[in-house]
């Protein structure tokens, strides 16, 4: 446990983060559906329905979030005993605790599953590209569920090795796979901007807000899952607790990319993208790059 901070403490601390990250998750889900609904993409259905889930998902477990302090902090056996909030915190097979670390898990295994549905859809619909992926997406889901049912007994402990080793390997995928992915959405998206540039007059390469957006929210997703793992993997506590925190991430990253994306198309000169050289077959043309303004804004 880190010093100055009990687990009691870490965790309203990180209730506290996680409502700020929600807060900003309405606003992003609010103008997600707006975005969604505006440009009508041929995968609005799969799109809407994917980020409606995980914003239900981080609501449900913000509010057992709310509903583990009010318990640790108001009930009256707990707060007669000495340090009830800590052991409150810190006991096994504790359902509320299982519960919201269940929804993290499925809130992740579908943020990484509508990565990986992006990277199919980026590579025209080419599952081969898929297969690595949701090999380790299936592992992620095993070594993640083992985790959270070792923690179900009471007289569990989560300092045991089989579920410091689990939750490590767990992370290390979830990592992976995300930078991995990520990479090879931003590597498809670069191909296809050198090939639209070679059609067009201007010849200048046109995704590049796009892959920022793309790697600036992989980053963001990344970077949460390795602080979490370098301090679990340093003995911290502080990497359990702030799961809490990582399920909020997990939602705001694809809500990220459909706003800034649909925000940037809405402003942008649709004009600009009808500039081909018309010596070729002009409609053709025309055609093939809304298609991949399609595929790529999704």
């Amino acid at each position: 446990m880190s010093s100055g901070q009990t687990l009691a403490q870490m965790n309203l601390t990180c209730m506290w983060l996680a409502a700020i990250l929600y807060g900003i998750n309405c606003i992003l889900f609010g103008t997600c559906v707006c975005v969604i609904y505006i440009r009508s993409p041929a995968h609005s259905k799969l799109l809407l329905c994917a980020t409606s889930f995980q914003f239900a998902m981080s609501t449900a477990h913000v509010i057992l979030m709310f509903i583990q302090a009010m318990i640790a902090f108001t009930n009256t056996t707990i707060a007669a005993t000495p340090d009830g909030a800590n052991l409150y915190y810190a006991a096994t097979g504790n359902y509320i605790f299982l519960a919201g670390q269940l929804i993290y898990i499925v809130n992740s295994l579908a943020q990484e599953l509508l990565l990986i549905w992006r990277l199919y859809v980026v590579w025209n619909q080419n599952f081969k590209v898929c297969i690595l992926p949701l090999i380790m997406w299936v592992a992620h889901c095993a070594t993640a569920s083992v985790a959270v049912a070792l923690l179900a007994p009471k007289n569990a402990s989560i300092f045991s090795y089989t579920f410091r080793v689990l939750s490590l390997s767990g992370w290390s995928l979830e990592m992976i796979l995300n930078v991995t992915v990520t990479a090879g959405i931003v590597y498809r998206i670069w191909q296809t901007g050198q090939q639209t540039a070679a059609l067009t007059s201007g010849g200048g390469f046109r995704y590049k807000g796009t892959i920022i957006t793309i790697v600036e929210s992989g980053a963001l997703i990344a970077a949460c899952t390795c602080v979490i793992f370098c301090l679990w993997a340093a003995g911290n506590i502080a990497g359990l607790v702030g799961s809490n925190i990582a399920i909020q991430v997990a939602t705001m990253t694809p809500l990220l990319i459909i706003v800034r994306g649909g925000l940037r198309r809405s402003h942008s000169n649709l004009g600009s993208y009808e500039r081909y050289s018309y010596t070729l077959d002009p409609w053709r043309s025309t055609s093939f790059v809304r298609k991949l303004q399609t595929e790529i804004a999704q």
